[in-house]
């Protein structure tokens, strides 16, 4: 396999990485933004999550481009046994998956017993029940982006592989 398609595969990881961190600012952005909050919302409070996912989606675009332009001339290539692209992405794509998981789990079960506290004891236009949904949003959603990833990393990376395969033909 090329060291260019390792490569690839690497940077196309940080970038879904860096999708999910701007979805989950995204929800975090849209949480704190109540509708009682102000009668004028700041956007400006999107602009970090919206950066961030440009970040991502330009850096899968551009992957390839990158590997080529960062790995050596010669493009020797890297024996790996009998992996191919696409085990590489299947395994990518559950470990991505389980990191979110794992890493998230512990808050998201935390700040949903907070949210259900405060609910219960709250009333509800009380701000500290506003920060509870906001501090629940962001462990919450990526616990759910990565259920996701887990559950489609093979149907991700059939797909992904034909991308990589269509670039490298052409």
């Amino acid at each position: 396999m090329p060291l260019t398609s390792i490569v690839t595969i690497v940077l196309r990881l940080f970038s879904l990485s860096w999708l999910v961190q701007g979805i989950t600012m995204f929800a975090s952005a849209a949480a704190a933004m109540t509708p009682h909050s102000s009668a004028h919302p700041n956007y400006w409070n999107y602009a970090a999550a919206l950066l961030l996912c440009l970040a991502a989606l330009g850096l899968f675009v551009l992957s390839h481009p990158i590997a080529r332009i960062v790995t050596p001339p010669p493009n020797p290539e890297i024996s790996l046994g009998g992996l191919s692209q696409y085990d590489l992405y299947c395994f990518a794509f559950t470990f991505l998956g389980l990191y979110f998981v794992l890493s998230s789990i512990a808050d998201s079960l935390n700040w949903l017993h907070y949210f259900f506290v405060v609910a219960r004891t709250t009333h509800e236009n009380d701000p500290q029940r506003e920060t509870a949904f906001y501090r629940l949003a962001r462990p919450l959603t990526t616990l759910v982006a990565g259920g996701a990833t887990l559950l489609f990393a093979p149907r991700c990376a059939r797909k992904l592989t034909a991308i990589q395969r269509n670039h490298e033909a052409a």
